[in-house]
């Protein structure tokens, strides 16, 4: 007769772990160092070690990774989602943990970028931000079907005012230039068409560009889809760099909003 080996219960920490890779999808051992607070992120691999040893998350990691200085990629795997409470976990999310070993080396870079951008949007706005990336969005039917790479909401100033809602974009050199053109547009006829709840203000879309150049580019693309479409009312798109962003330490006015007369505006949250 076999005894089954008894094996403790996944501990907080540990729980907390398989969350973020659920809500993120991808992320390294110094990643999930700083969402904990971990000053050394050597004692994060050895929780990332024992729960690829017991099935629940899986990596990226080879030679190459080795000699290029890569860190290992972490994900989650199904019987990793199964440990978390069922509220926190979407179906239609759950679907996509099972593509996580074939996805592509541009898909798992951008992912990372978005997490670095999610901590460090949560280093300059603090408790007043909540964040939901495309896991968190896939239970809700109103965002678009193209979704945002993170959707924020940030408390409001006043009890008189309203949470200020956000659609935010990394443009990074996963994807190229004429994706995010196109994406702009979408987001336009979203705000004539879609389906955003007509009870709250259309959310500002902000794009965070991957340098100066990228982002003139796209803010002239943008004007002239704003333009063509006679949306400059209906839609606020606002523009920043991964430099200044990865810079700012307070939320000062980070943003340029696209205008109409092509001078930027500068605009905080």
């Amino acid at each position: 007769m076999t005894v089954a080996k008894y094996r403790r219960p996944l501990n907080q920490e540990q729980l907390a772990v398989l969350q973020w890779l659920y809500t993120y999808r991808f992320s390294t051992s110094k990643q999930l160092a700083k969402h904990l607070c971990r000053l050394n992120h050597k004692a994060i691999q050895n929780k990332l070690q024992i729960l690829e040893e017991q099935g629940y998350i899986g990596k990226h990691y080879d030679k190459s990774y080795k000699l290029q200085g890569k860190p290992a990629e972490y994900f989650l795997i199904p019987k990793g989602a199964r440990q978390l409470p069922a509220d926190s976990v979407n179906e239609r999310a759950l679907k996509a943990l099972y593509k996580n070993k074939t996805v592509s080396p541009e898909f798992i870079a951008h992912c990372l970028n978005v997490t670095d951008t999610a901590l460090q949007l949560q280093v300059i706005y603090g408790d007043k931000l909540r964040l939901f990336t495309r896991s968190d969005m896939a239970a809700y039917d109103y965002f678009p079907t193209w979704k945002p790479d993170l959707f924020l909401s940030l408390k409001p100033r006043t009890k008189q005012e309203a949470p200020r809602r956000y659609f935010l974009d990394v443009w990074d050199d996963t994807t190229p230039f004429f994706v995010s053109v196109r994406k702009a547009r979408n987001y336009i006829t979203y705000a004539e068409e879609g389906e955003w709840p007509s009870e709250h203000p259309m959310p500002t879309v902000l794009v965070i560009c991957q340098d100066d150049t990228v982002e003139k580019k796209l803010r002239r693309q943008i004007r002239r889809a704003l333009e063509e479409e006679d949306s400059t009312d209906e839609i606020t798109f606002a523009t920043t760099t991964r430099q200044e962003l990865d810079e700012a330490t307070t939320p000062a006015k980070l943003w340029q909003e696209v205008a109409e007369d092509n001078e930027p505006i500068r605009i905080g949250l």
